[in-house]
């Protein structure tokens, strides 16, 4: 049976990247940084999914609200002006509301993501400083070995 050349390719592959092996090894200093990005993306997309659980919320909410207003609007007998616009500018004030909650949540949100991420960048700042030291120790450590 004749080889395939996609057969091949994963060994060539490997083989042509070998000379690049050394300097593509996950260098155990940069762990603690590589752990904290993914946890900071955890962390804002789980604050993200909240503001937009409660973003829609609000949608619905005006909405509902919006149609209620509607209603009102031509349920008169006979048909008052007044009732309406009433009932639409009350309307308009709960949408003036939410969309100041929408700006409280969203500074809300950009604020706790912001901080967790400088908080956690300077510990594993800090974290990569020790291995640091650590890595030099070890590389610096004198062999022993006897006088000829």
């Amino acid at each position: 049976m004749a080889e395939n050349a996609t057969d091949r390719t994963p060994g060539l592959l490997a083989e042509a990247l070998k000379p690049l092996q050394s300097t593509l090894l996950f260098n155990p200093m940069f762990k603690p940084q590589v752990e904290q990005f993914w946890n900071v993306q955890e962390r804002i997309l789980d604050e993200a999914e909240l503001f937009a659980r409660h973003w829609f919320e609000r949608r619905h909410e005006a909405t509902r609200t919006a149609l209620d207003a509607a209603r009102t609007a031509v349920s008169g007998e006979p048909l008052e002006p007044a009732a309406a616009m009433e009932a639409f500018s009350e309307w308009r004030r709960h949408s003036a509301e939410r969309i100041a909650e929408d700006g409280r949540e969203w500074f809300g949100m950009m604020s706790r993501c912001a901080s967790y991420a400088s908080k956690t960048e300077a510990e594993a700042v800090g974290e990569a400083a020790e291995e640091a030291v650590k890595i030099t120790n070890k590389a610096t450590k004198p062999v022993q070995s006897e006088p000829v």
